[in-house]
């Protein structure tokens, strides 16, 4: 398990940097289980000889019914729904259990921080999304666009220049719909290709942040995304077409500038 084996490692290694955002990311990829009382509410609100509120969490439902016998039973929580919860608790660390027993303690700010650069927000979270000219996102734009038949697991790419404005991160963001399993390992592997086959980064190049988002547990997510305006990337699996949506396309297809754009679909 790919969370467990990230607090071990984090434990192996006294709280390095390194292994926290390892154990973050794996938070964020995996989703955790959270203890719930018969009635549905949270378990228990643990609190730090501080008097933070803390929220437990565990790596698997085995994970809560051996660690945590005195809960009724734990419900899956993925990222979103993790910070949602962590917000109307006002916990401000993160109590995570790995199947082992053994248990580290997170501010959930850093939780927040690394789901800011990976493009995830929930409530009352600021992320602005935009197009980019930046070439990179133009060079991931058409590498996806050449690679997307051979995924079938992926559905829709989204390109953009990510923003978040609570603390000014900035980077290219690459949104996917997937239909397998998160963590998705369709998503990985793409961009693992794009990166090593297609992409060439230079010198000071943004950083690139990759989230795929279900297409059934995330629909509300991949709306939000799909009405910004970014460069685009569709495919029917069915048929093997593909359609880009750019407003490159609609820059170039203009002949007077002050005509209204038009959105242009580029299909290969």
């Amino acid at each position: 398990m790919i969370l467990d084996a990230a607090l071990a490692d984090l434990q192996g290694k006294g709280s390095s940097e390194t292994g926290v955002e390892r154990v973050l990311a794996a938070v964020i990829d995996q989703g955790v289980y959270v203890p719930v009382h018969d009635n549905g509410s949270l378990y228990l609100l643990l609190r730090t000889e501080g008097g933070a509120p803390t929220l437990p969490a565990c790596v698997s439902e085995a994970c809560c019914a051996e660690h945590l016998p005195d809960a009724a039973g734990s419900v899956y929580c993925d990222a979103l729904r993790l910070m949602d919860i962590a917000r109307q608790t006002e916990a401000e660390h993160l109590l995570l259990f790995a199947s082992d027993g053994s248990s580290v303690a997170l501010p959930v700010a850093s939780l927040f921080q690394a789901m800011a650069q990976r493009g995830l927000q929930g409530n009352g979270q600021r992320l602005k999304l935009t197009w980019s000219t930046h070439p990179l996102a133009v060079a991931l734009r058409d590498a996806a666009a050449r690679r997307l038949r051979e995924f079938p697991n992926i559905h829709c790419v989204w390109v953009s220049q990510a923003r978040w404005l609570d603390t000014g991160i900035e980077n290219l963001m690459v949104h996917m719909a997937v239909d397998d399993e998160l963590p998705s390992q369709a998503s990985q592997q793409f961009m693992q290709t794009l990166l090593e086959e297609e992409v060439t980064m230079g010198e000071g190049d943004p950083a690139i942040s990759a989230l795929a988002l279900h297409q059934v547990a995330h629909a509300a997510e991949i709306a939000n995304v799909d009405r910004r305006g970014l460069d685009t990337i569709r495919i029917d699996h069915s048929s093997g077409r593909i359609e880009v949506i750019s407003q490159q396309y609609d820059a170039e297809g203009a002949p007077e500038a002050e005509q209204p754009p038009r959105r242009w679909w580029r299909r290969s």
